[in-house]
């Protein structure tokens, strides 16, 4: 009998006493605990922010569908919320989407003081069409997108003058909270129409018809702040109508873009939940973004309008409300398309544009919400 087999018998006919009790016990409790520990780690550790977080277009995307209204709620573009004790807010408003990247922003004000009502989506931009552009126009390219679907002043339904237009976010980095934002509109007077889904839009929309005679007022002092701030932030190329899209020829999916670089961790959690970045970093972002003529040549080329066509054929919804109208319950497969189409500038204007489809956005999701209306934030880009 081997020397270890002896010690074993004589481990195993040990008398049971007080010590070996207390030893066996503590041996069971270390076991317990390690257990509950890891238990812990695996499920309850969870529920304390360990599990793996959302990346940032799940993130917005959450927030927004977080929480919906049970009723739609009409919320008023009026002169009376423009100014408050002698300080300009609107002005102030126009600024901020200038000079923020935050996808979130807290208003200050009850509602947003212009495009106040509106819907959003989530989706898809897809360049499926070959085309001459770079970046996020380049054929092939499929990236996540959140959208906003509103109208300029107050009224909301067929009877009312609707300026309708969209602000599309891009998320090119499935792990940046920088995004990429265009908008484009029908017309900047809105018309009446039974639908809204049809009107066509373009990044430099039509003047359209003038807008109710109750809010003219309105619709000029709109005009002069929105110029004033424009003109601070794009100079001598100040142009209130037009927003360009030619800021995503130079974004190559998966990057997050050069100006990621000079953001430190603390301004990346900024863009990605409330706050706006710093006019210092803002200031980084435009000495980075700047490049000669022959650096652009060479290293993008993107359109200068962009065009938004419902696709043909989609069935269209008579609802009173567009944001009823635009609910994607009501289509087949509860989702809608737009087809994308370029053009190159011409001195001739948008007018004669020489259009090339180059792709579409598909939007498969739909909610009006609370954020939505009074936090999603969507940066104009300035013109340079």
């Amino acid at each position: 009998m081997s020397m270890h087999l002896l010690q074993t018998i004589q481990y195993q006919q040990r008398p049971f006493t007080f010590k070996n009790t207390f030893t066996a016990c503590r041996f069971f409790a270390l076991t317990t605990l390690f257990n509950c520990v890891t238990t812990y780690a695996e499920t309850g550790g969870n529920q304390l922010g360990l599990a793996t977080p959302l990346r940032p277009f799940e993130e917005v995307k959450s927030l927004v569908f977080s929480d919906p209204y049970a009723s739609l709620p009409q919320y008023e573009v009026s002169r009376k919320h423009f100014d408050i004790n002698g300080e300009n807010i609107l002005l102030k408003h126009a600024q901020r989407t200038l000079s923020s990247d935050a996808n979130f922003i807290e208003l200050g004000t009850e509602h947003k003081l212009l495009q106040a009502n509106g819907i959003c989506f989530v989706g898809t931009w897809k360049m499926n069409q070959s085309s001459p552009y770079s970046g996020l126009f380049q054929p092939g390219t499929e990236v996540p997108i959140i959208v906003r679907a509103s109208v300029s002043l107050s009224g909301t339904k067929q009877r009312d003058k609707r300026a309708f237009g969209m602000a599309i976010k891009l998320f090119p980095n499935a792990h940046s909270a920088l995004t990429e934002n265009i908008f484009l509109m029908h017309s900047l007077g809105g018309t009446k129409t039974k639908h809204v889904a049809n009107l066509p839009m373009t990044n430099e929309p039509a003047l359209g018809e003038l807008p109710p005679f109750s809010q003219l007022l309105t619709a000029y002092r709109l005009e002069s702040d929105l110029e004033k701030a424009d003109k601070a932030s794009s100079g001598k190329k100040a142009n209130a109508r037009f927003r360009p899209v030619s800021h995503l020829a130079a974004v190559k999916i998966g990057d997050a873009k050069p100006r990621l670089a000079q953001h430190t961790e603390e301004s990346m959690l900024k863009l990605s939940i409330s706050a706006p970045i710093t006019s210092k970093e803002i200031e980084i972002e435009r000495e980075a973004d700047k490049k000669s003529e022959a650096e652009i040549k060479t290293d993008k080329q993107g359109p200068h309008w962009l065009k938004a066509s419902l696709k043909p054929n989609t069935l269209l919804v008579n609802k009173d409300d567009f944001r009823d109208e635009l609910s994607l319950q009501h289509y087949p497969n509860q989702a809608l398309s737009w087809i994308l189409s370029a053009s190159n500038f011409n001195d001739a204007g948008i007018e004669r544009a020489h259009w090339q489809e180059i792709g579409e956005i598909i939007l498969t999701e739909s909610v009006v919400s609370l954020t939505c209306d009074t936090r999603l934030h969507f940066n104009h880009p300035a013109i340079k």
